[in-house]
């Protein structure tokens, strides 16, 4: 039997459109102690977005404590 992929949702906000917009990333993706982006396609704008899997924060958008 082949190996399966856990998946787990994540949820971010797409900087294009301001819309939340949920993904599935695989399970190993996501490393707690690591401050590593994962390449999500976005469904609310269809572009490429790279995504914390951790917080879901999208690299090089103003976090809201800092705006």
């Amino acid at each position: 039997m082949a190996d399966r992929q856990r998946w787990r949702p994540i949820l971010f906000n797409c900087p294009r459109t301001g819309h939340k917009v949920q993904a599935l990333l695989a399970e190993e993706a996501v490393c707690p102690g690591s401050a590593r982006y994962e390449t999500v396609s976005c469904l609310a704008c269809s572009g490429l977005h790279l995504v914390d899997p951790v917080g879901g924060t999208v690299l090089g958008v103003p976090s809201e404590s800092t705006k």
